[in-house]
């Protein structure tokens, strides 16, 4: 039986990189060519193509042949028969007309040097790039010559700055608390739609949580450009995934429009990074906006659904949220067995060793209905490899029981092949289970320690969802933000405060768990928000009622 449902982050084969010990992939670019959607990110070595945004599979690059796919940011375009493709520092533009053939790429050189580049084709043939990436240069597009090797026909000219005193969003920092520097402006990436075109922009560092994409519009190519004030469209500092900024917008075989972008690792090096994908749309205001609510929870396939923003959520909710741990062992106090269930990607237990029969036990303390289980791994003291032939692998076990006594095995990963991290497994029926026991099988990858950052297990409690709170929004002297507080509401685990420019429109989110306020820093001065405020636990969601105005 296949899956009918996806869970961030993307599970493709991160590459390890050769300048820090830990995985990387970053800066996705998607294209639908030829009815399949190919997928370029940083430091690939390769590509990687899928029918159905969910499975992906690998194309290996000559990097003798093709040194391009070392480099960062890719950026893509259909041209006619031909997919093109261009990288950051400078990279060569190419192309293909059989992208499964790696060998098949065409190196067309480039007409002047640019970074960060986005490549796009309007209704009337012209072809453009965007570029850009400094934290004091502002965007800039060109108009290319597809006649004559994409050779610069106009510009570069410059066609959007940043603005950080005042759009909160922009200032650095995992919660945009840093005002004394100014971000790193990069990855446009152009999408048009209605006539209109969308300029979306990346701020304020991809090492932050609070990474996102910002959006500006025009009415043509080289501007001028509007700032767009719901901005950020695209913007997720809380949760289990911290941070979506710097990746593509682009439209499924259904013609919904999806964001994909990079999430924000960090620990073991800034450029420590993942993948994720969210539906997107544009408003009926006319603004560009992305639904990262409960964005790293079980969706649907993007082929199941007619609208993926408003009903591509799978109804499951999360049954493991600081379950009662134990583990085998543990590397030190810093690497609980704890940080395997508190919702965050940044941190993890860790095993003293990379041992074969290391293993982590979770008790839900109940019995729920269980219908996905997510194993995400961290990289722990591993050694500093580069590559894709290194032949490595996570092979485990994963036991459940419904009483915490009698065990039987749900999942059987010995002989797993895939070197992915973030394993996502949908049960064929939902089955009455109480506790897990996760146990290392064999070597783990790069000579690493069994670590893990989130055990996640899906479905439905028979706890009733909690009543959503009442809640007082306020406006703060720094017209960037704003203070919420609640009522805590009984047998609540965690709020979500919505927030954005229309009451219909609330796309944007904090996620708080465990207190009954925020502090949230990423408005825009001069602009007013809508706020209202859920409640959630293992038995579902209940959406605010009462909006509120700041």
């Amino acid at each position: 039986m296949k899956n009918r449902t996806f869970c961030n982050p993307v599970n493709i084969n991160y590459q390890y990189q050769h300048y820090f010990n830990g995985r990387e992939s970053a800066d996705p670019a998607v294209v639908l060519f030829k009815g399949e959607y190919y997928l370029f990110a940083s430091h690939g070595s390769g590509y990687w193509v899928s029918e159905d945004l969910a499975n992906w599979n690998f194309i290996e690059a000559d990097l003798v042949r093709q040194p391009q796919f070392r480099l960062f940011a890719p950026a893509t375009m259909v041209l006619g028969d031909r997919l093109y493709l261009a990288h950051s520092e400078g990279g060569d533009v190419m192309y293909s007309e059989n992208p499964k053939d790696p060998d098949s790429w065409v190196n067309l050189g480039h007409p002047y040097v640019w970074n960060d580049p986005a490549l796009f084709l309007d209704d009337d043939g012209k072809v453009y790039m965007f570029d850009g990436l400094s934290d004091i240069a502002p965007l800039r597009a060109a108009r290319l010559d597809p006649d004559d090797g994409m050779a610069l026909l106009e510009g570069p000219v410059d066609i959007f700055q940043s603005d950080k005193d005042r759009r909160g969003f922009e200032r650095r920092g995992n919660c945009n608390e840093i005002n004394d520097a100014r971000p790193h402006l990069e990855g446009p990436w152009m999408f048009k739609t209605g006539g209109k075109y969308y300029l979306t922009y990346a701020v304020p560092g991809t090492e932050y949580s609070a990474y996102c994409d910002g959006c500006a519009v025009a009415d043509s190519p080289m501007g001028p450009y509007r700032y767009a004030e719901s901005s950020p469209a695209v913007y997720k500092a809380t949760g289990f995934l911290r941070g979506c900024g710097h990746g593509c917008l682009f439209a499924d075989k259904n013609g919904n429009l999806w964001k994909m972008d990079t999430v924000s690792i960090g620990v073991n090096h800034m450029f420590e990074r993942r993948l994720c994908l969210y539906p997107s749309k544009i408003g009926a205001d006319g603004e560009l906006y992305t639904n990262t609510v409960r964005g790293d929870y079980p969706m649907l396939l993007p082929h199941l659904t007619k609208d993926p923003f408003g009903e591509g959520d799978a109804g499951w909710h999360l049954l493991s949220l600081n379950a009662a741990s134990e583990a085998s062992s543990i590397l030190d106090e810093a690497h609980g067995p704890e940080m395997a269930a508190d919702e965050n990607m940044k941190d993890w237990w860790s095993a003293g060793t990379g041992e074969p029969d290391e293993w982590i036990s979770f008790d839900l303390g109940e019995t729920g209905t269980v219908c996905a289980v997510q194993v995400n791994f961290a990289d722990q003291d591993t050694e500093r490899v580069s590559g894709r032939h290194n032949g490595f692998s996570y092979r485990y076990t994963v036991e459940a029981s419904e009483d915490g006594e009698n065990w039987f095995l749900l999942i059987d990963r010995r002989d797993n092949g895939d070197d992915c991290p973030h394993e996502y497994f949908e049960l064929e029926e939902p089955m009455r289970l109480r506790a897990f026991r996760l146990t290392n099988r064999g070597e783990i990858p790069a000579g690493g320690r069994f670590a893990v950052s989130g055990f996640r297990v899906f479905g439905r409690s028979d706890v009733p969802p909690p009543a959503a709170p009442a809640f007082t929004a306020r406006r703060c002297e720094d017209e960037r933000e704003m203070t919420v507080c609640w009522t805590p509401a009984e047998g609540a685990e965690g709020y979500i405060v919505r927030f954005g420019i229309h009451p219909d429109e609330r796309n944007t989110h904090w996620q708080v768990i465990g207190d009954n306020k925020a502090h949230i820093r990423c408005l825009t001065a001069g602009v007013g928000y809508y706020v209202s405020v859920d409640a959630y636990n293992k038995g579902g969601l209940t959406r605010g009622k009462e909006i509120q105005t700041v």
